[in-house]
């Protein structure tokens, strides 16, 4: 049966064995399209102080919150719930995502552009901006390796093939918060936590609740999995997917997955989630041309219809 695999990045990173490594990032991306990885080099501290500063934020009053509200989405702030529904990638009128979300874009580091957008910080936390910057540094240097990962992998001896296509590209990191039902309501039919949706960029490396198994995967052969969530000592899993970027890149080799956030049910439905998602897309400019041949397409553009598809209108 298959299942999200769990890939240890120790061997590649010391170049011990970084061909088993990039077998397995091969085989996970080909029949899952998602694997869990272990062996980053981000330390717990930096992770678990990072997720504190971002449920301090979403605790506070919605007076607060509204002044770093974003104006639409896609821009940098804070998105209250009923901005976005991504059923609506696929063409699926379904009700808005019951989440929260807070938008940041890479620009904070050397080298990257802001694309859209300048960043906002809220006042409080003091320590909030220092700390997510030292964060947002951390996981854009793994997507970074990842890629190198990536092109080992798809059998090129150019191992920066991906990586320089992504240098300058405003990456997102998207921070949503799950509240409790007591918060959010019950849930209308066909509404999730987040719908039934495919990634748009080439990776995304998330950082998830500990003990949570809210995420589903779905299969090639339709059926849906849970993706295990692996913590403890000083190096947490995080869970890695492969975008449409990607996948069209590969020429098919590797799966752009649906997948799925549920709703909460039973003891779950009084408890909040708290997820770290890291988008990354390769440079605006890109043009991405399939292994093998097929139609190019130019990144910046795909992500912005995409985009523009998932968001609702000011009414939800």
């Amino acid at each position: 049966m298959l299942e999200v695999p769990l890939v240890d990045l120790t061997h590649w990173r010391d170049r011990s064995d970084p061909s088993a490594v990039a077998n397995a990032v091969d085989r996970a991306l080909a029949d899952v399209g998602f694997f869990l990885v272990v062996g980053h080099g981000i330390h717990t501290d930096l992770i678990v102080e990072t997720r504190r500063l971002f449920l301090e934020f979403f605790h506070s009053p919605p007076s607060a919150k509204a002044q770093v509200r974003m104006p639409t989405l896609g821009m940098a702030g804070w998105a209250p719930m009923g901005m976005e529904a991504n059923g609506y990638s696929f063409g699926h009128e379904t009700p808005p995502d019951m989440k929260e979300s807070y938008r940041l874009g890479a620009h904070v580091l050397p080298g990257r552009v802001a694309l859209r957008g300048d960043n906002v910080w809220p006042a409080e936390p003091s320590e909030f901006r220092d700390t997510v910057t030292r964060y947002i540094a951390e996981v854009d240097r793994l997507h970074m390796e990842l890629l190198r990962v990536c092109a080992a992998a798809a059998g090129l001896d150019d191992l920066d093939f991906f990586a320089r296509c992504a240098t300058r590209n405003d990456n997102t990191l998207n921070v949503n918060w799950y509240p409790p039902l007591a918060h959010v309501g019950e849930p209308r039919p066909d509404q999730y936590r987040i719908g039934p949706h495919t990634d748009f960029g080439t990776l995304t490396v998330l950082h998830r609740e500990p003990g949570s198994s809210a995420l589903e995967v779905q299969l090639p052969d339709g059926r849906w999995v849970h993706a295990p969530v692996v913590q403890g000592g000083a190096d947490e899993a995080f869970t890695v997917n492969g975008g449409d970027m990607l996948a069209h890149w590969s020429g098919g080799r590797w799966r752009s997955a649906i997948h799925r956030m549920l709703p909460p049910v039973g003891a779950a439905a009084q408890q909040s989630l708290l997820s770290l998602v890291y988008f990354c897309e390769p440079d605006p400019e890109t043009t991405i041309v399939p292994f093998g041949g097929g139609e190019p397409v130019n990144a910046g553009e795909y992500l912005r219809a995409k985009i523009e598809a998932i968001s609702m209108s000011p009414e939800g």
